[in-house]
């Protein structure tokens, strides 16, 4: 799968650290530059593909439309203090992903970019002919992890027998090893897993294979350094 190429425009230095940690937690993203302003971030994207854009500042976030002026196609998602509800209402309508408000939470910001990750991953992996089933999973994929989250917490054992096995392990592990291990199917592992990585406890990645398809592998979120 290709990379996610994102800009930071973000003036405050200890909010652009942050957000550049979030960001990197996710194979698929890659941090094209980082700028503290609009002129320069727009001069930047016009010589580097920019599939998102997330901005910060007051000046920058007042004049977001700058950007989708040149750039119609990126996705932007602001960083607002205090906005107004014309403001926010106003964004919305001109297709901004997402709005966060400052101070920025770094779970929610992840939330965010799990979301476009997701949707971005499997709107490029659509086969022909394309079916209904797939575009739902793709447009309602926060319906998806909602229920896998609600009917993985039923059984609350499973979710702990799973969540041991990795934080157990000395890597990632598939859903195929864990289900192994279980002795249940590898379907209701994935259910789990999906379910941990939604709220914020595990994060996923792909191991690419020489042929067939990549294989999800799931590791805890502090563990990310040793995963490569």
């Amino acid at each position: 799968m290709k990379s996610i190429r994102l800009l930071i425009v973000e003036p405050d230095v200890t909010t652009l650290l942050s957000i550049g940690q979030v960001a990197r937690c996710f194979d698929n993203y890659l941090v094209v530059d980082n700028v503290s302003g609009a002129d320069e971030a727009i001069e930047r994207m016009k010589v580097i593909r920019v599939d998102m854009v997330i901005i910060g500042g007051s000046e920058n976030v007042n004049n977001w439309k700058r950007f989708a002026e040149f750039f119609g196609r990126t996705k932007f998602i602001l960083l607002p203090e205090e906005p107004s509800i014309e403001f926010v209402q106003d964004a919305i309508t001109d297709g901004v992903w997402d709005i966060i408000l400052k101070p920025v939470s770094s779970e929610r910001l992840r939330f965010s970019l799990e979301m476009f990750r997701y949707r971005f991953m499997h709107a490029n992996a659509l086969e022909y002919p394309v079916r209904q089933e797939r575009l739902d999973s793709i447009f309602f994929s926060l319906e998806r992890n909602q229920n896998a989250v609600n009917g993985s917490i039923k059984n609350s054992e499973m979710l702990d027998k799973v969540m041991q096995l990795i934080q157990d392990g000395d890597g990632p592990r598939s859903a195929s090893e864990i289900a192994g291990i279980l002795n249940v199917s590898r379907i209701t592992v994935r259910k789990y897993c999906e379910a941990l990585v939604y709220t914020g406890k595990l994060r996923v990645k792909n191991k690419y294979q020489v042929k067939g398809r990549p294989i999800k592998q799931y590791f805890l979120v502090q563990a990310h350094g040793n995963t490569r």
